[in-house]
């Protein structure tokens, strides 16, 4: 199961409330989540999320896409071949390319 720890704030979207560090931290924290699961060999769709049931749906949807993309990414890159990135090293790259505003 992944639980989600999102940053407390009464009637607020915390997505968009958080700074650009703090939004690449969690950022990288669910894709390396992600990265766990996929590399246990469990689908995408058979990870569960509990939910607290006070998100927003943009933090729902933000939650989902981040571990949509984290699978899209290590799919592609199991397809063409690549070795598998350390998960310290798959973390830093996702960090560094949300600092950035950039795509992994």
């Amino acid at each position: 199961m992944l639980f989600l720890l999102l940053p407390h704030a009464v009637h607020a979207d915390r997505i968009t409330q958080m700074t650009q560090s703090d939004l690449c931290i969690y950022t990288a924290k669910l894709q390396v989540a992600g990265y766990y699961y996929f590399e246990q060999g469990k689908p995408r769709e058979k990870v569960k999320i509990v939910w607290h049931g006070d998100e927003t749906q943009n933090e729902i949807d933000f939650v989902n896409r981040t571990l949509d993309d984290a699978y899209l990414w290590l799919t592609n890159a199991r397809n063409n071949g690549a070795e598998p990135l350390p998960v310290q090293t798959f973390g830093d790259l996702i960090y560094e390319a949300c600092m950035n505003g950039k795509p992994l």
